[in-house]
């Protein structure tokens, strides 16, 4: 009985094939819905047999698997789908194409569903294939502007480059290890982590997969067709920043026994999720069109998560990828609505990067403002410390602490800003409200974090932290964290209390340098245009 849950994959396809034949344009949302809502439960049910028996669903000849990632992520990906669709059909109701919006749609969520379930290196390839199609397809729904085809041609190009290391990589993975079988490719690889590996083609290989969940999931340098995907029709723009830009960190965690014999590979992980996590956010506050702004948001939260598996917490970028994907498909299903308001309403409200470099403010004396700032921004990680304690006795014997620290330094730094702006209205009650959810979201994080661990990876969870060898000890770890406090408060209150002088008021040279590279995105397109005359 249970086996019918391998069937998901297929039953978008199925939803598709109905809407191929269906004329009515009032049944298309109303069977869509009704099967997608069968399908999540199916999804649910499939979850409960998996907790409860503590077993794997495996058919198709060992191709499919209905494992504890699929348990998580599989009525993630469903109930997600379910609302999007729901969605979609009153905000897509007048747009032409409709019936074929909906197939598109279906056949994304399939490509999604089989990579998650795929037990089988060669099924993955597919579903990797498949999926880079649809969204070609979603995201230049709107044929009419060239400007959407063009985008969607930035997308093909890179998500075929992914593609082809992709595949370059289960060629090598065949070659060295002989199977294309997933599950016992980690039995092998876990296996063979005991003793050191120094074949340097399983570090090709961990880095080919690297590259390719990289390209998929939007990290820089290959990030650029993220943002610019902000004409697709809100819904695709949902399911892209939701959905479909976590598929590189899905196969990281299909793929995590791999790594371990790559730590490497690890280290390069950590070092571009870094990278990626600072400068996307940044470049975020620069960026005038609301999509584009959510969508350099994303890349910088991709790379956060790129970050937590450079750091062997592979459980805690699943955490991170589901949390994000609601809170961001959230954003932009409010975002059409916004977009709707702002064309009928001039009077929009300033950017934080207007107020960051050009609005200077008088210099204050008050230190009870800064004093504010410090307590607000030391609060969550010793919060932080307090949860680490209660819920694990070896603290900080591995270095994904760091990164939840850094998280709960940066949430802290925002806490305060927003508690700054309240403040002038005397809000106890927002204030108190503020504070409490970041200490809430705080112990979620942790707490669930470790759950997931258990139930994802079991013992096996240490040798991941154990295999990313950024080895940070502890007097080390709290020196960086307390620079990167002292460089933030005194960035804040730069920027909150800064010498002008009465006459010519005129902005610094070096902080407009700043802002117009951000503003150019890092000169990212001026390099592509000077590559192609150089190759022309």
């Amino acid at each position: 009985m249970e086996k019918i849950i391998l069937l998901i994959p297929s039953i978008p396809i199925f939803i598709a094939l109905i809407l191929f034949f269906v004329t009515k344009k009032e049944l298309i949302p109303k069977v869509s819905i009704m099967l997608s809502s069968m399908l999540a439960l199916l999804a649910l049910y499939g979850t409960y047999y998996v907790i409860s028996n503590g077993t794997p669903i495996i058919g198709f000849d060992g191709l499919l698997i209905y494992n504890q990632l699929s348990a998580i992520l599989v009525p993630y990906v469903a109930i997600l789908g379910l609302v999007i669709r729901k969605y979609a059909t009153k905000y897509m109701w007048d747009e032409a194409g409709y019936r074929r919006f909906f197939i598109l749609l279906n056949f994304i969520f399939s490509s999604i569903y089989l990579l998650v379930m795929s037990n089988n290196l060669i099924v993955l390839a597919l579903a990797w294939q498949l999926l880079s199609i649809s969204l070609y397809l979603l995201v230049s729904f709107n044929v009419g502007s060239n400007t959407a085809v063009r985008h969607a041609r930035w997308i093909m190009i890179i998500h075929k480059g992914a593609d082809l290391v992709f595949i370059l990589a289960i060629v090598l993975t065949y070659q060295t290890f002989g199977s294309f079988d997933l599950a016992i490719l980690s039995e092998k690889w876990l296996a063979m982590s005991h003793n050191a590996v120094n074949n340097p083609i399983v570090f090709v290989i961990g880095l080919l997969f690297l590259i390719a969940a990289m390209m998929k999931s939007a990290i820089m340098p290959f990030h650029i067709w993220l943002p610019y995907t902000s004409e697709a029709p809100t819904p695709v723009s949902a399911v892209m920043h939701a959905g479909v830009v976590n598929v590189g960190g899905i196969l990281l965690n299909k793929l995590a026994y791999l790594l371990l014999l790559t730590p490497a590979v690890l280290n390069i992980a950590f070092i571009v999720g870094l990278l990626t996590a600072i400068f996307a956010s940044i470049i975020m506050l620069t960026v005038s069109d609301i999509k584009r702004s959510l969508g350099y948001s994303t890349v910088g939260q991709m790379g956060y998560m790129i970050m937590e598996v450079g750091l062997g917490a592979f459980s805690l970028a699943i955490y991170h990828l589901i949390v994000h994907g609601i809170f961001k498909a959230t954003l932009f299903l409010e975002s059409g609505g916004l977009i709707r308001l702002a064309r009928h309403e001039p009077n929009l409200p300033k950017r934080l990067s207007y107020e960051l470099f050009w609005e200077e403010k008088i210099k204050s004396k008050s230190k009870k403002i800064f004093n504010y700032l410090a307590f607000f921004t030391i609060l969550p990680v010793v919060v932080f410390v307090g949860v680490k304690m209660v819920l694990s006795e070896e603290f900080f014997q591995f270095n994904a602490s760091i990164v939840i620290l850094a998280f709960a330094w940066l949430t802290g730094t925002q806490l305060f800003l927003s508690f700054f702006k309240v403040s002038k209205s005397e809000s106890f009650k927002m204030i108190l409200a503020l504070v409490s959810s970041f200490i809430i979201i705080l112990f979620t994080y942790e707490f669930i974090g470790l759950e997931l661990e258990h139930f994802i990876y079991g013992d096996d969870a240490l040798l991941f932290y154990k295999a990313a060898t950024l080895n940070v000890t502890m007097l080390m770890a709290l020196v960086m964290l307390a620079a990167i406090m002292i460089v933030g408060w005194l960035f804040m209150y730069k920027q909150h209390f800064v010498d002008v002088p009465e006459a010519g008021n005129k902005p610094a040279k070096f902080k407009w340098l700043f802002y117009k590279f951000l503003a150019k995105e890092g000169y990212y397109f001026s390099l592509l245009k000077i590559f192609k005359k150089d190759n022309a």
